[in-house]
C-alpha cells in the first residue's frame, strides 16, 4: 500500500451504519474517511477533495445512489463499493456498468468488506502507478521528439554552412588557379 492515507468517502444515511464502517475500516487501514449522507453532498465533497475508493448506499433518502456513481466514475476511476439491502438483478447490472466494483447485500460480513476494500484500494494503487508511468513515459518520448528535432535542425544549420564553406573554398581555389593560370599565361606570353 502507498505512504499515504487512503481517502475514503463512505455515502451512508444511517449514523449508527456510518458509525460501524468509520470503526471496522479504521482498524485494518490507515484512511482519512470523509462521511456524508446524500448523493449531493458526496458529490461536493469529491469535487474538492477526490477519494481513492466510495462506498456508498444504494437508497439514499427519496433516491437510488446509481446516478451518483455515474457522475463519482466520469470524474476518476477510483472504485466504488455498493451496499444495498435487497437490490434488484437488474439495478446490480446497471452498477456494474457505471463503475461499481463490489456490491454487498446488507448485513454483510465485515472481514468481507474489508477485505474488498484492500483489494479494490490495491487495484486502484497500482492503476494510478501504471497511468503515472504512462505519463512518465509519453513526456520522455515528447522530450526526445523534440530534442531529435532540434538536433535535425542544427544539423541541417550545419551541413548548410558546411556546403556553404565548400562553396567559398571551390571558389577561392578556382579564383586562385585561375590567377595562376594568367599569370602563367602572362610569362608566357612574355617569352
Amino acid at each position: 500500500m502507498s505512504s499515504r492515507p487512503t481517502k475514503i468517502l463512505i455515502v451512508e444515511p444511517e449514523a449508527d451504519l456510518v458509525e460501524i464502517l468509520v470503526a471496522t475500516i479504521t482498524q485494518r487501514f490507515d484512511a482519512q474517511i470523509t462521511c456524508v449522507a446524500d448523493a449531493e453532498s458526496a458529490l461536493e465533497v469529491d469535487l474538492f477533495a477526490p477519494h481513492d475508493l466510495v462506498i456508498t448506499e444504494l437508497t439514499l433518502g427519496h433516491s437510488n445512489a446509481l446516478p451518483l456513481v455515474g457522475h463519482l466514475t466520469s470524474l476518476s476511476t477510483r472504485p466504488v463499493v455498493l451496499l444495498a439491502d435487497n437490490p434488484a438483478c437488474d439495478t446490480v447490472i446497471e452498477a456494474f456498468r457505471l463503475g461499481v466494483r463490489d456490491v454487498f447485500r446488507k448485513p454483510f460480513p465485515a472481514a468481507a468488506l474489508l477485505d474488498a476494500v484492500e483489494r479494490l484500494i490495491r487495484g486502484h494503487e497500482i492503476h494510478r502507478a501504471h497511468q503515472a508511468r504512462y505519463h512518465r513515459m509519453r513526456e520522455l518520448v515528447r522530450q526526445v521528439l523534440r530534442e531529435r528535432r532540434d538536433l535535425r535542425r542544427r544539423i541541417e544549420l550545419l551541413c548548410r554552412d558546411l556546403v556553404g564553406a565548400h562553396r567559398r573554398l571551390v571558389h577561392r581555389v578556382l579564383e586562385v588557379e585561375s590567377r595562376q593560370n594568367a599569370g602563367r599565361a602572362a610569362m608566357m606570353g612574355r617569352d
